[in-house]
């Protein structure tokens, strides 16, 4: 069942200093387009487990993650849906509403985090068909596109190592950080279609061969070594 998380304070003249601004759909329109539409935008958070997109669902709202962790699924010929990519700040959920189709990946949140939301009817007409907004709508589905396609990659590398290595760097560069918050080990095994135990293993390897620094248990950077990882003769 879809949980709708709880509205929060109008967020207004807080897009000029929001750190997702420049990958965020409202963030990356000219100011003045801004104003119009600050009125109609709304920070809600969100929890860990929290459903935030419903596959094939119409959705009346857009939404941009500010802050956290998404995990995107995509049901399979068989009915079942599974994990496809995990996402974080500025990627954008309910794109596709605004081209009058349906949603095409479930999204699951993977930790507390915020989004900020704007329904769908305060756009417009002329909004729509607004070239500027236009071409900002399409840059953020670029990246949405090339983000599903970096992690379909990931996972036809040869190895654990490797594809715990190439996850980690998607995930710092959805988090805007080079310190990693890890999502769970069930998380992780679950979109590398291995077992948690396997990760937690490898992510162990990785800090003794001196690629990974753990900070704390939900948190590790990748050391200057971590591309030996990718010439290294691993299973």
């Amino acid at each position: 069942m879809t949980q709708t998380p709880a509205p929060s304070t109008p967020p207004s003249a807080r897009c000029l200093v929001c750190a997702a601004r420049l990958n965020c759909l409202i963030g990356g329109l000219p100011r003045a387009r801004q104003v119009r539409l600050d009125p109609w935008i709304s920070e809600v958070e969100f929890h860990k487990g929290d459903t935030l997109q419903a596959e094939g669902a119409a959705t009346e709202v857009v939404r941009t993650i500010k802050l956290g962790t998404v995990m995107l699924t995509r049901e399979g010929i068989d009915g079942v849906a599974r994990p496809v990519a995990i996402v974080g700040r500025g990627h954008l959920l309910g794109q596709w509403r605004l081209l009058d189709q349906p949603t095409q990946v479930g999204a699951l949140a993977l930790s507390s985090g915020r989004a900020c939301e704007l329904p769908v009817a305060s756009l417009g007409e002329s909004l729509l068909q607004d070239p500027v907004f236009l071409n900002t709508l399409h840059t953020g589905m670029a990246h949405t596109f090339a983000r599903l396609a970096d992690w379909s990659q990931v996972v036809r590398l040869r190895g654990l190592p490797r594809q715990l290595v190439a996850s980690l760097v998607l995930l710092g560069e959805a988090q805007g950080a080079s310190a990693v918050r890890l999502p769970s080990h069930v998380a992780l095994a679950a979109v590398l279609n291995t077992t948690r135990e396997s990760v937690a293993r490898t992510l162990r390897q990785l800090e003794t061969g001196g690629h990974l620094r753990r900070i704390d248990r939900w948190h590790a950077e990748l050391s200057r070594s971590h591309r030996e990882v990718f010439t290294n003769d691993l299973t």
